[in-house]
């Protein structure tokens, strides 16, 4: 069974209904109205198998400027905001901290918080720290499992290839969206037992996702919230250099 650190980075999409994720600040019950809207999918949700392509020119002409502005970045560092939610439990957790990220395949979420895990991915190789476990655990990364919310991040055809594009419902967009913003939403082309969509928040003016939502299959909904984003400052390699902390145990994820 994945652990709830599989959960964390995966958006949810490695977590099996009775996961849940245990980071802090504790997770909170949910009031009715900030369940209500999100957690409901579209009964008009993108169908990977359908033969209608479910591709748009407004959604494919927004996802070409999301592809362009990250095929012109080299490194990126960023804050976000995770917030995950899961009604089976009605709880929603609420996580902060830094990114950073550099071409090709690196990158790295640092949790602020001392007990929460820190993930260090390059290439196909993921470490994750459990500092209130005390241990590493390493595994090989399988994009085929994740959600492919995070291709965006390294630019190139990942998107276009691997999803359907629309304008997201003007339900999503009410509730994740943004001023001077366009949402967007993918569907995978091959079913996925996962999740069901992504929903990608862009900036209208440079192409710059500043919001991205996993909702899953199980009806989980995680949302991640970037801030202060900067890019090609010319990150070292040094940047994304994991070291195992003195005393932590190795395990094999």
């Amino acid at each position: 069974m994945p652990t709830p650190i599989a959960c964390v980075l995966s958006y949810g999409l490695m977590c099996a209904a009775g996961d849940l994720i245990t980071d802090v600040p504790e997770p909170t019950p949910l009031e009715p109205a900030v369940v209500a809207e999100p957690v409901v999918l579209d009964p008009d949700a993108i169908d990977p198998g359908s033969d209608d392509p479910a591709d748009d020119a407004p959604g494919s002409k927004i996802l070409a400027q999301v592809q362009a502005y990250y095929d012109a970045t080299s490194d990126l560092t960023a804050s976000f905001t995770q917030t995950y939610t899961q009604p089976v439990y009605g709880n929603k957790t609420v996580s902060k901290g830094k990114l950073r990220v550099k071409k090709p395949g690196k990158m790295v979420w640092d949790y602020s918080a001392k007990t929460a895990p820190d993930f260090y991915v390059t290439r196909k190789k993921l470490q994750v720290v459990e500092h209130d476990l005390r241990q590493v655990v390493s595994r090989s990364v399988d994009t085929a499992d994740f959600a492919g919310a995070e291709k965006f991040l390294f630019g190139g055809r990942q998107l276009v290839e691997d999803f359907r594009v629309r304008m997201a419902s003007e339900r999503l967009a009410k509730v994740y969206g943004k001023p001077g913003h366009s949402v967007i939403e993918l569907g995978p082309k091959k079913k996925n037992p996962h999740y069901v969509s992504l929903l990608l928040v862009v900036d209208d003016a440079t192409g710059r996702v500043d919001a991205f939502v996993v909702r899953n299959a199980d009806k989980s909904i995680n949302e991640f919230d970037l801030s202060g984003v900067a890019r090609n400052n010319g990150l070292a390699d040094s940047e994304f250099t994991f070291t195992k902390p003195k005393g932590y145990a190795e395990v094999d994820g």
